[in-house]
């Protein structure tokens, strides 16, 4: 018979108590049949049934218009006890098509039962639509079900475990292709970066080139200019009485010429160090606290052979936004000449500290500190300060301009305090952080 649209309902009443207690999901079963009688016998050959210590939830529909409404507000239906007869004939293959082809759901198991098996061939059925067992209704004794509805569980069962792997395989590959693109980007930044760096070493070494051939060629008039008149003042200091005069004139002339020498190699390193300093910033995240402990670390050997103490004091992590190689250079700078203008057996402090809308980063030392002229020409051009390095390096005058040049691109500066004769002194390079920037 017909079952009326009043009919569609679950059974959730007939779940055991302690089952519910235990919160076990149970096993979800859907019988869509046109016999109400058939609904019955089906609930009454199941009542006690448990599988993995799961019962059943039994759902219900009287017709394939039901079932398609059933199926698609239960996609966590396991197994489908289907008629074939139904509305039509064929009413409950045409529901099996609409489960596999329009709601694309392969994993339920449906199970035909058929009252009238000549409607319904078995072969061509199993053939022409995708169904996983095929019973009539009269050999589907209580034992029968019992053994076809298990069977067709634990295949449920088997295909949802499939379905997570599949789906946790899924998001693996998506986060490692995540990690292979991020880590591609990384390094394609990374090659961009030792391109940039190439192309300025070439320029460089293109620059050196052209400076020695200029070099070369302006100081060879005055050189020999110099030469020239020294072999006249051979001769005149061989003439007895030597005249002073003549001397001193020829004396003069190649004074003269060694400034206009001078002169020359001050003008030729201006321009070609003017050129080099055209400092370019290729901006991105950069860990001010991680590139403290790089300086501090390529610093320390220098440090030790000279007895003095290099110590670090800097957060996990201070996030920036600016050019790391630079910022590595500008901080490099300020630690080396603490530790080549410091006595042996002193301090070197290196601290990092975000401060209300900054990081400042202090190179604090117990060196000479610093004398009143020295403030005033701190951070020029090839200026060298009173102290002398204490073991004997070499200096160009040139570092504390490049950090603060590095500094300013950065938006940012760079200062200085002496604390008194023999006290040392604390440089400061300050950088301004976004609100972007990450806190330490």
């Amino acid at each position: 018979m017909l079952v009326d649209e009043s009919d569609l309902f679950y059974l959730t009443d007939d779940m055991p108590q302690d089952e519910e207690a235990g919160g076990a999901r149970p096993w979800t079963v859907a019988v869509i049949d046109d016999d109400w009688a058939v609904h019955e016998a089906t609930r009454f050959a199941l009542r006690d049934y448990r599988l993995d210590g799961r019962g059943l939830e039994i759902l219900t529909a009287g017709s394939a218009a039901d079932g398609r409404r059933l199926v698609a507000e239960r996609p966590d239906i396991a197994v489908i006890l289907l008629d074939v007869v139904m509305e039509s004939d064929d009413a409950g293959l045409g529901l099996v098509d609409f489960i596999r082809r329009d709601l694309g759901n392969e994993t339920v198991r449906i199970i035909l039962r058929t009252g009238q098996p000549g409607q319904a061939p078995e072969r061509r059925i199993v053939i022409d639509h995708d169904i996983n067992d095929y019973k009539a209704k009269t050999e589907l004794t209580a034992d029968r079900l019992f053994t076809t509805l298990t069977a067709a569980l634990r295949s449920y069962a088997q295909l949802e475990r499939l379905e997570v792997a599949h789906r946790q395989l899924a998001e693996g590959n998506a986060l490692l292709e995540q990690r292979v693109a991020e880590r591609t980007a990384s390094l394609r930044e990374a090659n961009e970066r030792l391109a940039a760096r190439g192309a300025e070493l070439a320029r460089a070494n293109r620059l050196k080139s052209e400076m020695l051939g200029t070099i070369a060629h302006d100081l060879k008039n005055p050189l020999g200019i110099i030469l020239g008149r020294m072999e006249i003042l051979d001769d005149l200091v061989r003439q007895e009485p030597p005249p002073r005069e003549a001397i001193r004139a020829q004396v003069e002339h190649v004074r003269s010429s060694a400034r206009h020498m001078g002169r020359m190699i001050d003008a030729l390193i201006a321009d070609a160090m003017g050129d080099a300093l055209d400092i370019t910033l290729r901006r991105g995240p950069a860990d001010l606290a991680a590139l403290v402990a790089d300086v501090a670390t390529s610093n320390r050997v220098l440090a030790e052979r000279k007895g003095q103490r290099l110590t670090v004091e800097a957060p996990e992590r201070l996030m920036f936004t600016g050019d790391a190689d630079r910022l590595r250079e500008a901080l490099d700078n300020l630690v080396s000449n603490a530790v080549k203008y410091s006595p042996g057996g002193t301090n070197i402090t290196l601290s990092l500290v975000r401060e209300p809308g900054r990081a400042v980063c202090h190179v604090r030392d117990e060196g000479p500190g610093l004398s009143a002229e020295d403030e005033l020409r701190l951070f020029g051009r090839f200026q060298r300060l009173s102290a002398q390095p204490t073991g004997g390096e070499s200096a160009t005058g040139l570092g504390l301009f490049i950090t603060r040049r590095i500094a300013e691109l950065h938006g940012g500066t760079v200062t200085a305090r002496s604390h008194g004769p023999d006290r040392g002194a604390t440089f400061s390079l300050l950088l301004p952080l976004d609100d972007g920037d990450d806190a330490p």
